[in-house]
């Protein structure tokens, strides 16, 4: 793994240790009615006995305000060190990235050189498809099989480890919200699934038309990760594997701003 990358990484994962322990910290206190700055709501004798006790262990405002300090710490060097990254030449101008989310992305995104394909890319990031076209995931009170030697049978393929989901969930809001390219590619296939699967909940439609954005987006970012540190980076796969329009090869700048104009073929095949 590149320096640069292994740095994001670690900071990455301090900050969400310091995460996890400031919501243990918030759910001991009762943040809807807990304010630091003024005495403890009314409670019983019981919860009054439980938050003294854990004060004298220093489980009290102390420590939950020196693990708010280094939350907010490690983000700050997390967005600085992501501000260096050569990506962050181009996610500055895209609407749905910002300094975190670009550290963010990369921390989830590990090595790339793990990736010569941007589909072993979009697998690590979670948005591989099965054979049978659905989504990986578990389904819930059915064992995984194992064949003779121990190895699971992988009928299903286990999800993606818990900060990259967490990522792709953010940059999913955030597609929602931007003006750029990826609202314009999600609007667009959220259409096109609505009139394929006419009989289906609109939930299913909305899932696929943000899975279609964000994978798209993932390509042209995995393209100018390994372009920049002189690594191969194949180009067919957003029209091989998603189908996409041919008649227009998708580049980071397409994404850059506010929503571009494009020419476009009416989508005939994509499920992504």
């Amino acid at each position: 793994m590149y320096k640069l990358d292994e740095e994001i990484l670690r900071s990455y994962f301090r900050l969400e240790k310091y995460q996890e322990d400031r919501l243990k910290l918030e759910r001991i206190w009762h943040p809807e009615k807990m304010n630091w700055n003024t005495a403890p709501p009314e409670m019983c004798a019981t919860t009054h006995i439980k938050l003294e006790e854990l004060e004298k262990i220093g489980y009290g405002k102390d420590l939950y305000m020196e693990v708010l300090a280094n939350e907010k710490a490690v983000r700050k060097e997390i967005e600085e060190l992501a501000t260096q990254h050569h990506l962050w030449v181009h996610t500055q101008h895209i609407s749905c990235m910002g300094k975190y989310l670009t550290g963010a992305f990369i921390a989830a995104g590990g090595d790339i050189t793990r990736a010569p394909t941007v589909s072993a890319f979009w697998k690590g990031m979670g948005l591989d498809v099965l054979p049978d076209g659905q989504v990986p995931r578990r389904i819930r009170g059915k064992k995984l099989k194992r064949d003779k030697d121990g190895n699971i049978i992988k009928e299903r393929n286990i999800p993606a480890l818990p900060h990259v989901t967490k990522l792709g969930n953010q940059i999913r809001e955030q597609i929602m919200r931007s003006g750029n390219l990826t609202k314009d590619i999600y609007d667009e296939y959220k259409a096109y699934y609505a009139a394929k699967y006419p009989d289906r909940p609109n939930m299913y439609n909305h899932k696929g038309g943000a899975r279609v954005a964000q994978k798209l987006l993932y390509a042209v970012l995995w393209e100018e990760w390994r372009k920049g540190y002189g690594l191969a980076a194949p180009w067919p796969y957003a029209f091989d594997i998603l189908n996409h329009a041919r008649e227009h090869k998708l580049t980071i700048y397409d994404f850059y701003g506010e929503k571009p104009k494009r020419k476009r073929n009416p989508v005939e095949q994509c499920d992504g």
